[in-house]
């Protein structure tokens, strides 16, 4: 027989670095981007290890794509503050 294992919310806030008040406001604005689904046992919240690894695992992947696609990445233009001069707003066809 197998044995499933679980998180409970004390332990999740401890592996994702997160208080168990943050973990509360993701799920009840349902960011599951932030923390992994819960299971109800009960009336308590739970987390089976096995879909808080491959959550973790997906995130790390995710990281890495997006740290390759920005490899090349160069920073806009830097975007003048104030009110335009007479010139550029005759470019834009600003009046």
């Amino acid at each position: 027989m197998v044995t499933k294992r679980f998180y409970n919310i004390e332990e999740l806030s401890i592996i994702l670095g997160k208080s168990i008040a943050s973990i509360h406001g993701h799920l009840a604005r349902k960011q599951f981007d932030a923390v992994p689904p819960p299971i109800k046992l009960g009336r308590r919240l739970a987390w089976q290890v096995e879909s808080v690894d491959a959550w973790i695992d997906d995130k790390a992947a995710q990281a890495d794509i997006k740290a390759k696609n920005n490899l090349g990445h160069a920073l806009p233009p830097a975007r003048r503050r104030g009110r335009p001069t007479k010139a550029e707003q005759r470019d834009r066809g600003e009046k």
